[in-house]
């Protein structure tokens, strides 16, 4: 989808992807010589030249920045710029992008907005290091509530290839926000994978029906905290008056305008229970099922180390709401089609063994997968299935996908960290489960992975 940004509109744009790429891509060892951060972007209206204001804490008395200091970042920037350039005009669909131009702030508000960040960071800490009660209050807990109270129109964002976490926990607070009056819709592109189908509730929306709808006055990403996972609705999101991330995974960073990132939650769905009492919204059947199928289905039934005795107790309320553990069972893991089982064998045929037998490599390409007549939701668990096998610590399964790329989806049993390796291909997730998309080949990927695991494990 082409838009159309210009003057005050892109420059925020322009900010937002470059403060994500600082935290995420920009390796360059100047960078974190200080805490770097994009102050403001000034865009000319022609859309042909943007100013990047930064500044950055240096290394002197206070935190004072040198010379030498302010002269390396404008060298890291210029070295960066042609990554940079490519990013925005990636991300937001346009054309012609901007010339870009740095220069260090030295205006007054620096000091103010400094402080901003570190108490973001502090609040964003805080929500996921408080361990005073079951559900302890927090300050960005109360942001949240106070900013989804005041908006009037709210989309929600759920990842690209939906699970059960990130559909559960959108359609949870879909539902509790329309109880509040909320104009809500949850925001897709994609067809709902069958088995999880059934907790939609009517809350969700292709994007092409909203394009000439009036813009969210926030719109929030569920279970994800990078727009470039939302496929083509990035643009989309961030056209919102604010943003929001509402997330459980250790890699994700707090870059938007609001931030709950717990990666001590089991699920996404877990912080949705908690935000919607906030909320003072009473939890009915219907939210109640589809916080339990975000739960259910992160933790693997309850079988994942993430799982604790906060997310059983959550689950018990849920049931005692109204929750049939038997319908959902029944609906996520036992309504599968044979054609998911042609599958299954022709992946276990691709099985190939690293490291001993401590790792496990399967692949899919799409012809096997035409071949097959499976869907592509149909490759879900297959990562869990290969990570069964005795004796093995990490399974990888690898596929191709329609457009050209190749997705990895990987577990671990007990002490390899998952989520650094996926780093590696951009991705990450959690320390058992993680995956990553990636343009490289597929033979290529597995290669690498390959390699990776031999020397690693």
């Amino acid at each position: 989808m082409k838009k159309n940004y210009r003057g005050g509109r892109i420059g925020e744009e322009i900010k937002r992807i470059i403060s994500e790429l600082l935290l995420r891509e920009l390796k360059d060892p100047r960078f974190s010589s200080g805490m770097v951060s994009v102050t403001g972007v000034k865009a000319a209206d022609d859309g042909t030249i943007a100013t990047v204001y930064f500044t950055m804490l240096g290394s002197g008395v206070g935190g004072d920045v040198s010379a030498q200091e302010k002269e390396a970042i404008l060298g890291a920037f210029a070295s960066a710029k042609g990554l940079i350039r490519k990013e925005i005009g990636s991300r937001l669909g346009l054309r012609h992008t901007p010339d870009l131009r740095f220069q260090f702030d030295t205006s007054e508000d620096y000091g103010r907005h400094i402080e901003s960040i570190i108490g973001t960071l502090k609040r964003t800490s805080s929500a996921e290091a408080d361990a005073s009660g079951d559900f302890p209050e927090s300050d960005v807990l109360e942001d949240l509530v106070e900013v989804l109270r005041d908006a009037g129109i709210i989309y929600l964002f759920p990842h690209e290839n939906m699970d059960g976490d990130t559909l559960g926990s959108s359609v949870a607070l879909c539902l509790a926000l329309r109880k509040l009056g909320k104009d809500c819709a949850v925001v897709i592109d994609e067809k709902i994978p069958n088995n999880i189908m059934f907790i939609e509730n009517g809350c969700t929306a292709q994007m092409t029906e909203l394009l000439t709808e009036t813009p969210a006055d926030i719109s929030i990403l569920v279970d994800v905290a990078e727009p470039e996972r939302l496929s083509g609705r990035s643009a989309f999101f961030l056209q919102s008056a604010k943003t929001m991330c509402v997330d459980h995974h250790v890699s994700s960073k707090p870059i938007f305008d609001y931030n709950y990132i717990d990666t001590e939650a089991s699920a996404t769905s877990e912080i949705m229970y908690k935000l919607i009492l906030a909320l003072g919204v009473e939890i009915d059947a219907s939210i109640a099922e589809a916080v339990y199928v975000g739960i259910v289905t992160d933790t693997g039934r309850f079988q994942y180390d993430n799982t604790s005795g906060k997310t059983h107790r959550i689950a018990a309320d849920l049931l005692e709401k109204g929750v049939s553990p038997a319908r959902v069972s029944d609906e996520i893991y036992h309504s599968r089609r044979i054609e998911k089982l042609y599958l299954e064998k022709v992946v276990l045929s691709t099985l190939r063994s690293v490291s001993g037998g401590k790792g496990v490599i399967a692949f899919l390409t799409q012809k096997m997968l035409v071949d097959t007549g499976a869907l592509e939701e149909e490759t879900e668990g297959i990562a869990e299935k290969l990570r069964s096998i005795r004796g093995v610590e990490v399974s990888a399964f690898v596929r191709e996908t329609e457009d050209g790329r190749t997705k990895g989806s990987m577990r671990s049993r007990s002490f390899y960290d998952v989520a650094e390796l996926a780093g590696i291909f951009g991705g990450g997730g959690h320390i058992r489960a993680a995956g990553f998309t990636t343009s490289k080949p597929l033979s290529e990927v597995i290669a690498e992975l390959a390699d990776v695991l031999e020397k690693t494990l």
